[in-house]
């Protein structure tokens, strides 16, 4: 195998390889989705069964490669995989899951794979009490997507190779694994024809901003500026460039002047290693790395003139064994890069060829360098990345300004059919948090809760860091601080109560699971992720029903919504909330002008909590004028109803 690069981040990533190595058999229960994204980590990266990663920045409410999660910062337009192969007849071609396109509706209209019409996608987790919980998983979050080159192109530029690609997209939460995705190709022969001179390549069209600040034309109108795709830096990394890294091959991108502060994070795509290696001729390289300006795509698969000019076509892009092929990257430029491996001798028909890459963020240059180590690492052991117990599965309750966090810490037996205490097998997601058996040792693994918390309703970057640990709890064993567990309630449940904080007011919560150093086996300590029950919380008052305690309000009210005027850019309308409080359980709420004109309405539904927001948008979707309304909250237990005012001024 070609394995570039086994160092760890640290000396204690470094001893966690070789412990356990799982093997990835497909389960049951297959989910037919097209278009997931990664939740496991920091990376929120949207995943397709179509060959291409990202969706081209083409909406607000689902992210491309956004890093850290919740923070706005976006990274990739579009990724994707390269095939390229000579077929029996002597054609060289190339398929191409994602290549330059100016938005997304263009990127699929160019695509050369097509979702699979006989397997599903599948979503499952090695996370013991995940709903997607499966002892074959080899991630927090392992994806199995699969897609097929068979799409004849009618102008005559493209022929399939006719190959089935097996796509797992592996993320973990935990806290040193938690800044890459690894994208695990295994690309098998479909046709009844040898394929030879085989390259692989990831393509990718990175592009590092905040949307907050500047926006991709398919977020719509309403930032101070538009987004910009000519101020990034590219480059890439081989053998000798990092003296701690010897084996080093990957491409990165980060934005030339890290949009004021807002977007200072590099991305990055490592190839891990392939299976098997590549056959390069003497004297050349195993990996080539190409990026040329957007646009600047080779047109066809194999070289070909235009004007009279000789120019590489897409399977030379692949293999010519070039490294910063394309020109001086020292100036930043709308680039797009292809980092490619092989050649592969031969690929005889059914059988199979696997390359593996690494999608990696980091703070920076030397944060995105120690990740992509942590991602070889990870590849090197056979995905097996060494864990402590899961986080718990939180409930919420509400009280004025007060927020009560609640979980169950799992059971080491349960009652069998005949009622009696039976011992739980050590992968029963029952044990977790506190009976959780690691899969390292065999042995209880729980220690302790850490609990965090974040005002705000995004992340600037990593949560760890930017969140506050208001408690920690360690159980009384004489390791750690021995503070004990929180009480449990009369249902089972331990309780962490957060007072002081404010009413309608945004806080993210996450209550992570630690264990315990263990001496005998030389591990340290392991914590959950952060993102495995991470909640974004609005503290107000628990659900009453009407006619009793103050009855239904509104807050702010009056609502001045002057301070989100710009002053060049106008009035930016998404982003408001006004909230309805005193509610009851289940409710419709309905706003009236005052003339009678219904003007939304809006369905409550939640037991925990008695607010409701309200975006200040008219249905259908519009902005609504200044002045007083009228509001009616109907108790769909009672029918009773209630009446208000509230008043928008801008």
């Amino acid at each position: 195998m070609l394995r570039p690069g086994s160092t760890a981040r640290s000396a204690l990533v470094a001893a966690l390889c070789g412990f356990l190595c799982l093997c990835c058999v497909r389960p049951a229960g297959a989910v037919p989705r097209t278009e997931l994204v990664t939740n496991a980590g920091l990376i929120r990266m949207t995943i397709t069964n179509l060959g291409y990663v990202g969706n081209g920045l083409s909406s607000p409410y689902q992210p491309s490669c956004e890093y850290p999660g919740n923070s706005h910062v976006e990274h990739l337009f579009l990724g994707g995989l390269w095939v390229g192969a000579v077929t029996p007849e002597g054609q060289r071609r190339v398929s191409t899951g994602a290549q330059d396109a100016s938005s997304l509706t263009d990127g699929e209209d160019i695509r050369e794979f097509t979702d699979s019409l006989t397997e599903d996608v599948q979503v499952w987790s090695n996370t013991q009490n995940s709903d997607d919980y499966n002892p074959a998983a080899l991630a927090t979050q392992h994806i199995e997507c699969y897609f097929t080159d068979d799409k004849f192109d009618e102008t005559g530029n493209h022929t399939p190779l006719f190959v089935k690609v097996i796509l797992r997209v592996l993320s973990w939460s935990s806290s040193y694994a938690d800044d890459f995705v690894i994208l695990d190709y295994r690309i098998v022969n479909d046709s009844d024809s040898e394929l030879s001179d085989v390259y692989v390549g990831y393509w990718n069209d990175t592009t590092v901003g905040n949307t907050t600040i500047t926006v991709p034309s398919g977020y719509g109108s309403g930032a101070p500026r538009t987004w910009q795709f000519y101020d990034d830096v590219n480059g890439a990394w081989r053998p000798g460039d990092v003296a701690d890294d010897p084996e080093l091959w990957m491409m990165y991108e980060h934005d030339d002047d890290g949009e004021e502060g807002m977007a200072t994070s590099w991305i990055g795509a490592r190839l891990l290693g392939s299976s098997p290696a590549p056959s390069p001729a003497a004297g050349l390289p195993p990996v080539s790395y190409n990026s040329w300006r957007f646009r600047s795509v080779p047109a066809q698969d194999d070289a070909y003139e235009v004007d009279g000019q000789p120019l590489p076509g897409k399977y030379q892009m692949l293999s010519n064994g070039d490294f910063d092929a394309g020109g001086d990257f020292s100036y930043p430029g709308n680039w797009n890069g292809l980092l490619a491996t092989g050649p592969f001798t031969n690929l005889a028909p059914g059988d199979t060829l696997q390359v593996t890459y690494a999608v990696v963020c980091g703070a920076d240059s030397l944060n995105l360098l120690a990740n992509a180590k942590v991602a070889q690492v990870a590849y090197d052991s056979g995905f097996a990345i060494p864990t402590g117990p899961p986080s718990p599965r939180l409930s919420l309750e509400y009280e004025d300004n007060t927020v009560v966090l609640a979980w169950a810490p799992g059971d080491s037996i349960a009652l069998n059919d005949q009622g009696e205490p039976v011992p739980l097998q050590s992968d029963d997601p029952r044990r977790s948090p506190e009976h959780h058996i690691s899969i390292i040792t065999q042995r209880p693994d729980f220690q302790g809760y850490r609990i965090f918390r974040f005002q705000g309703e995004s992340f600037g970057g990593d949560p760890y860091e930017q969140s506050t640990m208001v408690a920690q709890f360690d159980k009384i064993d004489g390791i750690g601080f021995d503070t004990g567990l929180p009480p449990l309630g009369a249902d089972g449940k331990r309780r962490f109560r957060d007072t002081s904080l404010l009413d309608g007011f945004g806080y993210w919560y996450s209550v992570v699971s630690f264990s315990a150093p263990d001496v005998v086996s030389s591990l340290p300590e392991f914590q959950s992720g952060y993102y495995e029950n991470a909640a974004l919380v609005y503290p107000g008052p628990a659900p009453q029903p009407l006619g009793e305690g103050r009855g239904p309000g509104v807050f702010p009210n009056p609502y001045r919504v002057a301070s989100r005027f710009d002053d060049q850019q106008g009035e930016q309308e998404l982003g408001r909330k006004l909230w309805f409080t005193g509610l009851p359980a289940r409710c419709v709420i309905k706003v009236f002008t005052l003339n009678g004109d219904l003007v939304k309405t809006l369905h409550h539904d939640d037991p925990a909590s008695g607010l409701e927001p309200w975006d200040i948008l008219s249905e259908p979707v519009r902005a609504i004028a200044s002045g007083l309304y009228i509001f009616a909250v109907e108790d769909l237990a009672t029918g009773r109803v209630e009446r208000g005012k509230l008043v928008i001024i801008k």
